[in-house]
């Protein structure tokens, strides 16, 4: 389903939002109104930024209201933590994120929902670039080996990065000056320094990545932000958009835990830059259409909500609107949200059939249940009444 590859903010908000929506991302307005109702855990504060809007909100519900993780989208006329040669006035920010999912395919799930909505908007993409600097262990030690690194090469930074080094070991990866590039290039490697837990979860992301067949390679110098992120990704695509200036995000633990003042809270985030010329801020805030669905899809095990990026991709592309929760890791609550979306009709895999490419079609209304062949499930459904 090809969205046209036009210098139109609108329409690309439009072509986001449908896109993060059938992976399960809710609106953040909507997320928020529930939160509000929950006293004393920063809601208000958390207004004065976009991400901390968005992080802590979600973690306020996802903590508070409900066991399972909480999945957001969310589009802003004023962009933060821009990626570097991005102008901050000319850019809008359709921003995802993700609170509550420590394990693995919460990257991948928001990787899947990037890479889907700027290939259909028309920008295909060339690779991912990732790179990992771990858990606070990991980034302790890995410190400490680049602040004596730059100390040996500190005639060689600019006088900027000279003064920035001491306190912050990653300015000169950030750093314009050749000079500076050339030194980080020698630096230490983040991946030389993560714990085992670090290390086990970035090879989990690496295999679920190749497993959806999304082109990627490694950069040591693509490095953290204020954020001080676990995992950072950035996406390069094929050839310059009209639209679309860049896309990056990453895994930010720490940074939500201090925002929400919660230990256990957890989050990832990611953006998307776009050229926002002749969009009034008002438009960034106004509702969109929805296709109400008529299925939902159930989804029972890690193997089986990785195969369900794909089937997600084939029901969008047969224009076959579905609700569902990656977001979800147990039964009950996605029942619960079947009933609240009002379907008709459960798609439902598990470990088995994600193992035999199949699904379980079954009516609400009396259990009757069907198996069916994946190839053939977007025909099927479309016979539904």
């Amino acid at each position: 389903m090809q969205s046209p590859n036009r210098p139109s903010p609108q329409k690309f908000i439009k072509h986001a939002a449908d896109v993060a929506s059938s992976f399960g991302f809710r609106p953040a307005r909507e997320i928020e109104r529930t939160a509000r109702a929950v006293k004393g855990h920063g809601i208000e504060r958390a207004r004065m930024h976009n991400f901390v809007t968005v992080s802590t909100v979600c973690t306020a519900c996802t903590t508070i209201l409900t066991p399972e993780p909480a999945l957001a989208w969310w589009a802003t006329p004023a962009p933060t933590h821009l990626p570097a040669g991005v102008a901050p006035r000319e850019v809008g920010e359709f921003g995802l994120h993700i609170a509550g999912s420590s394990e693995s395919v919460g990257e991948v799930v928001l990787l899947k929902t990037l890479a889907t909505i700027t290939t259909e908007w028309g920008a295909p993409l060339a690779r991912i670039r990732l790179n990992a600097l771990g858990d606070r262990d990991s980034k302790l030690r890995y410190s400490r080996e680049l602040s004596f690194y730059f100390r040996k090469h500190i005639a060689s930074l600019c006088e900027q990065c000279r003064a920035k080094a001491p306190q912050d070991p990653l300015a000169p990866f950030s750093c314009p000056q050749e000079s500076c590039r050339s030194v980080a290039e020698g630096a230490p490697r983040a991946m030389n320094f993560l714990s085992e837990k670090s290390r086990a979860h970035f090879r989990d992301v690496l295999e679920h990545i190749e497993g959806l067949g999304l082109p990627y390679e490694l950069d040591d110098l693509l490095v953290s932000d204020e954020r001080e992120s676990q995992l950072l990704f950035a996406l390069d695509f094929a050839g310059p958009d009209a639209t679309i200036e860049g896309a990056m995000g990453g895994r930010f633990d720490d940074y939500v835990r201090r925002q929400s003042n919660r230990k256990e809270a957890v989050g990832l985030s990611a953006s998307i830059f776009f050229r926002k010329t002749g969009l009034a801020s008002a438009s960034f805030g106004a509702p969109l259409p929805v296709r109400q669905p008529r299925v939902f899809f159930v989804q029972l095990g890690l193997r089986a909500k990785l195969q369900g990026l794909s089937v997600i991709d084939d029901l969008r592309h047969a224009q076959v609107p579905v609700v569902q929760t990656f977001d979800a890791a147990k039964l009950s609550p996605q029942l619960a949200a079947a009933r609240a979306a009002g379907v008709s009709h459960l798609i439902i895999m598990g470990q088995r059939e994600a193992l035999d490419r199949t699904v379980i079609v079954r009516e609400i209304n009396n259990s009757a249940q069907t198996i069916i062949q994946l190839q053939n499930l977007p025909r099927f459904l479309k016979t539904l009444r």
